[in-house]
């Protein structure tokens, strides 16, 4: 991608990420305490989700959705998954909001994630770990990023 591009991509998902924000914090009463936004974490959020390809692993915690749009996520899936629906691409309306598992061939992939802050070091260690392992044994299951 372009610099310019990438700026105004970049850009781009600032203003989402703020403009969804403020739309949770204005309609509360609906959402009730199960919201909390990216707010002041976005830039590095963007920064991090746009450089992520689709063969790598991300390991989020609640409050990275400014991380989930730069990823791809649309914020009608977000809401999906906010609102418990079952469309939800995640986990079909079944698991608190942001808490994101993805195998989509398209995006990096996201292990379950748990709610306490800092358990995503866990999964975060086991998948270093376990592409460590790959690598030692030159497995075809590791897959490398070919462009960026």
């Amino acid at each position: 991608m372009e610099k310019k591009q990438l700026l105004l991509s970049a850009y781009k998902y600032i203003q989402l990420s703020i403009h969804m924000s403020k739309l949770y914090d204005r309609e509360r009463e609906i959402f009730r305490y199960i919201y909390a936004s990216s707010r002041g974490h976005e830039a590095i959020q963007i920064a991090t989700g746009l450089q992520l390809l689709p063969c790598d692993f991300v390991t989020p915690y609640y409050r990275d959705d400014s991380l989930m749009l730069s990823m791809g996520f649309t914020p009608y899936e977000l809401m999906l998954q906010l609102l418990a629906k079952k469309d939800d691409p995640f986990s079909a309306g079944r698991t608190y909001y942001c808490h994101p598992s993805s195998k989509r061939e398209d995006k990096p992939k996201i292990p379950h994630q748990s709610s306490a802050t800092g358990m995503q070091t866990i999964p975060a260690t086991g998948v270093a770990l376990g592409m460590q392992y790959f690598e030692k044994i030159q497995s075809p299951l590791l897959k490398k990023r070919t462009s960026q």
